[in-house]
């Protein structure tokens, strides 16, 4: 069992890259501008109406996923249009989807505690 366990041992570095990834997709509202990109570029504009969200926060959280290189960006005429900067990030969308189905979603602002 320990040998299975040890083959199964990933990376640290390569850990600490995909955690990245996920700590930039833990918000609610960058994972739906996620989805809205998939296989789509768009501007803050449509974003915003697409989400029904305010500018201001749409692009606060496309700056968070261009900092963590989740998002690309293209200016043409004054306009700057996203894209996903890693593609698979649509199937890992997709994962979240499927097995989410089972899992009891929690409201940060829940104060129960565990015993």
């Amino acid at each position: 069992m320990i040998k299975q366990a040890k083959h199964s041992l990933i990376d640290p570095d390569f850990a600490e890259q995909r955690a990245g990834i996920l700590r930039a997709l833990g918000n609610p509202v960058r994972l739906r501008i996620i989805a809205c990109l998939a296989g789509n570029e768009l501007c803050v504009g449509t974003l915003c109406d697409l989400l029904d969200i305010p500018q201001s926060s749409i692009s606060r959280q496309l700056g968070w996923l261009r900092l963590n290189e989740l998002v690309s960006v293209r200016s043409d005429g004054g306009f700057r249009y996203y894209t996903l900067a890693i593609p698979q990030l649509v199937n890992l969308l997709q994962c979240l989807e499927n097995c989410g189905s089972g899992i009891k979603a929690t409201d940060s602002t829940d104060t129960k505690k565990e015993n």
